[in-house]
């Protein structure tokens, strides 16, 4: 049986057949206007837009243009995703559900692609729609790769310039001049970052990286993923003072410049400290056990940055778990994974687990700031990867945009 969406695009595809007659033919059938057929492919999915761009040269127009694609990702940031990334046997897997899941216990993965991936990467994002594979440590035949988890395309991307053995990356995006940068750090040891690379992805056909001066001297004691919020990617890492402690770096993707965020007075800020996105603002979200939640956990923390010129901070909320916590969560471990647009902090255990009652049964957790209230829903079609770590990732959207250029 075919679906809703299958009907429209065919139904779409008639339209524009149609439409390509001239209007002073003997036929009844009059143009469609641009306008109209936009509106129409909007509401494809992008793996049916991707077979749209072959129905002829006015629609392969229409869906290059730059408004079409932020039309649809604007569109996309309505319903976003949440990711799921897994790596087994050297290629990584892409699947999601929706964000906002209410009134359901069980959804079922929306499989994505795969990716070949090596064994030692780092999945970096999602940023505006866009994942990125990196390596942490040098090697001389494989090069960081950009990936588009919801049409399938992949395009590989110049290895670092170093001679240093690890490498650290993160994604970021500029919305002012709509650029997409990745910023690498490298390092011989994890006691100090040595150089600081940037590879802007646009229109120019032959990328390269470019060193660039950061006056901050910091660290990292763990691989960290960090997060990018309107134009600025933020990461943990160890400040080597004055005072020796960790803080959060700020780098401007369309300035290029890093800046230093003290943290707040009782703030515990761990070097794998959860850093996330509430309401527009970096958040940080911390617990009494390190970065493990557990049944056991009584409480935990949302700080929110409040002037980043000033270093200052807002313990937002203090949040003391129901008795309900302990019976729901069980004996599982979880980590945060980020906070909804609905007040909703979600997190996750990194695999597969194993009851008597339910076998190997993935499950996310949803706890409701404002209501106090705590839930547990179930993903099917994950049990495949019940001996793989899973990563999940919170406002993913969909985006069209092709990736041209290597």
């Amino acid at each position: 049986m075919k679906t809703r969406r299958q009907h429209a695009a065919e139904n779409a595809l008639t339209i524009s057949r149609r439409s390509t007659r001239s209007p002073l033919s003997n036929g009844n059938s009059e143009t469609i206007p641009t306008d109209l057929i936009i509106e129409i492919l909007l509401r494809l999915p992008p793996k049916s837009i991707a077979k749209c761009r072959c129905a002829s040269k006015l629609w392969d127009s229409i869906l290059r243009r730059a408004d079409f694609t932020e039309l649809f990702i604007t569109r996309s940031r309505a319903r976003p995703q949440l990711l799921l990334s897994c790596v087994e046997n050297e290629d990584l897997f892409l699947s999601s559900i929706p964000q906002e899941v209410q009134n359901q216990d069980v959804v079922t993965a929306n499989y994505h692609t795969r990716f070949p991936c090596g064994r030692s990467s780092k999945i970096i994002g999602p940023v505006r729609g866009l994942v990125c594979l990196t390596h942490l440590r040098k090697y001389k035949k494989t090069a960081p790769v950009i990936c588009n988890p919801s049409t399938g395309q992949s395009l590989p991307l110049p290895n670092v310039k170093t001679r240093s053995i690890l490498v650290n990356s993160f994604l970021g995006f500029d919305p002012v001049g709509k650029q997409f940068k990745i910023l690498s750090m490298t390092t011989r040891d994890y006691l100090n970052c040595e150089e600081h690379q940037v590879l802007t992805l646009g229109t120019e056909k032959k990328m390269s990286w470019r060193k660039i001066q950061c006056s901050i001297s910091h660290y990292f004691r763990h691989i960290n993923h960090g997060i990018c919020i309107n134009g600025v990617v933020y990461y943990v890492a160890g400040l080597n003072g004055p005072p020796m402690a960790n803080g959060i770096v700020f780098f401007d993707v369309r300035s290029e410049k890093f800046k230093v965020i003290n943290r707040g007075e009782e703030m515990a800020l761990w070097s794998q400290s959860t850093l996330v996105n509430y309401k527009g603002t970096l958040g940080a979200l911390l617990t009494e056990g390190f970065t493990q939640v557990t049944g056991d956990t009584k409480c935990f923390q949302l700080w929110v940055l409040v002037d980043a010129e000033k270093h200052e901070w807002s313990k937002h909320i203090s949040i003391c778990l129901p008795l309900l916590w302990k019976n729901i969560v069980a004996n599982a471990t979880l980590f945060f994974v980020g906070v909804t647009g609905t007040d909703e902090i979600v997190l996750s255990p990194h695999y597969v687990s194993y009851l008597s009652e339910e076998p190997y049964c993935f499950h996310v957790y949803y706890y409701n700031i404002e209501s106090n209230a705590i839930r547990r829903v179930e993903i099917q079609g994950m049990d495949a990867f019940r001996h793989c770590e899973i990563r999940l990732s919170l406002n993913h959207v969909e985006d069209v945009k092709l990736l041209q250029y290597i």
